[in-house]
């Protein structure tokens, strides 16, 4: 009988689940709990023949543990499994393992440990994620859990890179320097790539571009440069954080009469789109252009043009030896207007897009630049579960 594989992605108040069968992964199921500890929502959709089914309802979930019995007991109520030994394994998203693994790995006493260790870095995600190993370890004792690390792609990053210029002591003492995140979408993105250009090794641009985003530089296949740092608030303009900016706007904020909280919240989910025009959806901002709103057109050109900065600095950290642009992720897969209004402002090289590939559908990816443009531009659909299935697979054989 094929293995199935659980993958799990857990927030402060929700679980997201999906379910991969067999060697080729093929997803037999999916869904999420939200709204944990406030007033509850389940949600599973199950393969039905060649399509979904969807079950949904509203019911209180109390915690992590009583939406893992939800989501153990519906999953076997909907047939997708019968007994717990028919998973292989079960992958975790992980956001930071700091400087101690370079992949994923099995779910080890070392790993808890490292997990709890790096709570200060990643205080939004890494204690939900140890919870939800933990409480699955309980549960399903003679099933093996993989953690998948957001930043262990971006190990191979060099000191010139990685390291920020503080003092060299405090940063070595507190481990302060560039991580990175995304790295699970970039390991995913970069293995296509090798497959579309038929290459072994790709030099690439990426652009990881939803709500949280960031951009690398991939030279030989491994990570080079990226512009998230120590957190994920360094680098693009996002969603809620502010990316770039002065450190010591912070100093005087706290001057200001401020607590760290605060500011913590002020950087991290009330800037970037929110704190320029009062929405972190792209989609909404990108509407508010048909009435003429010059917020909404401020924020919008700050975006981009951030963007294009950093595409064309990763260009000449690659020498100018670019296999590909690519965007991916939420926005970079779906936004028209951000992906072309980027390449207009890119001017050190040419990046044009052909207008019709822009608009075209398409499934896993797709070439969008026009034959005048010095680089070939795609737009490729990442999936970081399968990324994570694909270790959890190679971990427990």
């Amino acid at each position: 009988m094929d293995k199935k594989i659980l993958i799990i992605n857990a927030g402060s108040s929700s679980l997201k689940y999906k379910v991969f069968l067999g060697k080729n992964h093929k997803v037999i199921c999916y869904g999420l709990c939200e709204r944990i500890g406030i007033d509850g929502n389940f949600k599973i959709n199950c393969l039905n023949g060649k399509n979904f089914k969807t079950y949904e309802k509203k019911i209180n979930i109390k915690d992590h543990t009583e939406a893992i019995d939800l989501i153990l007991k519906q999953m076997k109520t909907h047939k997708i499994y019968d007994k717990i030994t028919e998973f292989s394994g079960i992958g975790h998203r992980v956001v930071n393992c700091g400087t101690a693994y370079t992949d994923s790995v099995l779910v080890d006493d070392k790993c808890l440990k490292v997990i709890k260790d790096h709570i200060p870095v990643a205080p939004l995600h890494n204690p939900h994620e140890l919870k939800v190993i933990k409480i699955f370890m309980k549960k399903l004792p003679k099933v093996k859990n993989v953690a998948a690390f957001d930043n262990s792609f971006h190990s191979t990053i060099p000191e010139i890179n990685y390291r920020y210029a503080i003092d060299k002591q405090l940063a070595d003492k507190w481990e302060i320097r560039k991580f990175g995140y995304h790295g699970i979408s970039y390991k995913y993105i970069t293995k296509q790539m090798e497959k579309i250009l038929h290459k072994k090794q790709v030099n690439l641009i990426v652009c990881h571009i939803g709500n949280g985003a960031s951009i690398s530089a991939i030279k030989n296949s491994k990570s080079y440069d990226t512009s998230m740092g120590l957190t994920p608030l360094e680098g693009l303009v996002m969603g809620t954080r502010c990316g770039d900016m002065d450190p010591s706007v912070a100093v005087f904020l706290m001057r200001k009469g401020m607590n760290d909280k605060q500011i913590d919240e002020t950087l991290n989910k009330k800037s970037g789109l929110q704190g320029l025009v009062g929405s972190s959806d792209v989609r909404d901002v990108c509407s508010k252009l048909d009435k003429s709103n010059k917020d909404a057109k401020l924020a919008l050109t700050m975006y981009v043009k951030r963007i294009a900065k950093y595409i064309v600095s990763y260009a000449n950290e690659l020498e100018g030896k670019v296999d590909a642009i690519v965007f991916t992720a939420g926005v970079g897969e779906n936004q028209n207007y951000i992906v072309n209004e980027t390449c207009k402002n890119i001017k050190l090289f040419n990046a044009e897009i052909n207008d019709k590939k822009l608009i075209e559908k398409y499934d896993d990816n797709i070439l969008i630049s026009s034959n005048n443009a010095t680089y070939p531009i795609y737009r490729v659909r990442t999936d970081e579960e399968l990324m994570i299935a694909n270790d959890v697979q190679n971990l427990t054989k």
